[in-house]
């Protein structure tokens, strides 16, 4: 005896929009339910083109930050570092300036590489980026 099974296919989340022949299945089961489904996923798609643009948004004003932040704790610590070397504490100011421009140094090389590891920066020698073989 061979027992018959009706075949369906699941549409997961991820996957693409349902074809027109599953849209008038749909249909058929469920008046408007093909109405239903293309207007979720345009309220979807809105949704998360607005989430888009808010991460980039926030990104960017992350970086400005950053970098202002970056910009005065640089000029406060070598600018006091050059103070004390000029008021006489010349081991204490060269030390404050130093250790100021090495975790300025180190903070930049660190952004640069988790930016890489997270795939936000290609690197420049890439197989894709090489032309010629």
């Amino acid at each position: 005896m061979t027992s018959k099974r009706k075949r369906t296919r699941r549409i997961k989340p991820e996957e693409d929009f349902p074809s027109p022949g599953m849209l008038k299945d749909y249909e058929k089961v469920i008046p408007g339910l093909a109405q239903n489904i293309i207007n979720y996923t345009e309220r979807q798609t809105v949704h998360r083109i607005e989430m888009e643009r808010k991460l980039i948004t926030s990104n960017i004003r992350k970086s400005y930050l950053g970098l202002i932040f970056g910009f005065l704790i640089g000029v406060t610590g070598i600018g006091g570092g050059m103070y004390l070397t000029t008021i006489g504490f010349n081991i204490i100011g060269i030390m404050f300036s130093s250790g100021t421009l090495v975790s300025l140094v180190m903070s930049f090389i660190y952004g640069s590489q988790s930016k890489k590891c997270k795939g936000m920066i290609s690197p420049l020698n890439t197989d894709k980026n090489v032309k010629g073989d």
